[in-house]
C-alpha cells in the first residue's frame, strides 16, 4: 500500500513537471497557441489517471472571445458540461469515471472568463469587446479518473479528436509505472497505446 502511494505521488510529480514545462514552453513561444493543435498530458497510476488538456478555445468552442450571443453562451455551457462529465481518456471497455474536474478558459493576459464551469459571464466586460479581437483564448481542463482495468488495457481511447472536429492534431504525453512516452493523434484517430 505504501509503495502504491509512493508510486502515485511520483506520477503526480511527473505530471506537474510536464505541466510546468509545457507552460514555460508556451510562455517562451508566442507560436504555442496554434489553432487546430491541442495537447494532453497523462499520469497513470494503477487504475487512476490524472489529465491536463490545453487547447485554443477556437478548437473547442469555435470562437475565442467571451460569448456574445445566446447561442454562443449555450455552446459554452454545453461544452463545459461535456468536458466536466466525460472522461477525456478511457479503456476500450469504457470503465473510466470522472472523480474530479476543472475547466477554465481565459483570455491571453490573465483575464479569466470561466473557472470550474460556473458563472461563465459574471464579470463586467464593458469596454473589452475590441480587446477580445486581438487576444488568444485557451481552454485548460484537468481531470482525475478512476479506470478499473486500466493496467490491463492494451490501448486507451479519447473522444477529443472526433468530438471537436477543429482539433486537427492532438499531442499526448504520458508518465506511468512503465515509463514515459508521447504520440500524436490526427483528426478522427481515437486510440493509442501508452505501453505501460
Amino acid at each position: 500500500m505504501l509503495s502504491e502511494k509512493l508510486l502515485a505521488s511520483s506520477i503526480v510529480s511527473a505530471l506537474l513537471t510536464l505541466t510546468v514545462s509545457a507552460h514555460a514552453i508556451a510562455a517562451d513561444n508566442p507560436g504555442a497557441h496554434q489553432h487546430g493543435h491541442a495537447e494532453m498530458q497523462l499520469a497513470f497510476s494503477a487504475d487512476r489517471v490524472e489529465i491536463l488538456l490545453m487547447s485554443p478555445a477556437a478548437n473547442i468552442l469555435g470562437f475565442e472571445h467571451r460569448p456574445r450571443t445566446p447561442e454562443q453562451q449555450q455552446m459554452v455551457e454545453s461544452v463545459t458540461s461535456w468536458l466536466e462529465e466525460t472522461p477525456l481518456v478511457n479503456t476500450p471497455e469504457l470503465t473510466c469515471t470522472v472523480k474530479s474536474t476543472s475547466v477554465q478558459y481565459e483570455v491571453e493576459g490573465g483575464h479569466n472568463h470561466n473557472e470550474h464551469g460556473h458563472d461563465h459571464d459574471k464579470h463586467d466586460h464593458d469596454g473589452h469587446d475590441n480587446d477580445d479581437e486581438d487576444r488568444h483564448t485557451d481552454i485548460t481542463v484537468t481531470q482525475t479518473l478512476s479506470c478499473p482495468g486500466l493496467d490491463k488495457a492494451p490501448t486507451v481511447t479519447t473522444p477529443l479528436t472526433t468530438r471537436f472536429p477543429r482539433i486537427e492534431d492532438l499531442d499526448i504525453a504520458w508518465a506511468g509505472p512503465g515509463g514515459q512516452g508521447a504520440t500524436r493523434l490526427e483528426h478522427g484517430a481515437g486510440s493509442f497505446s501508452p505501453g505501460r
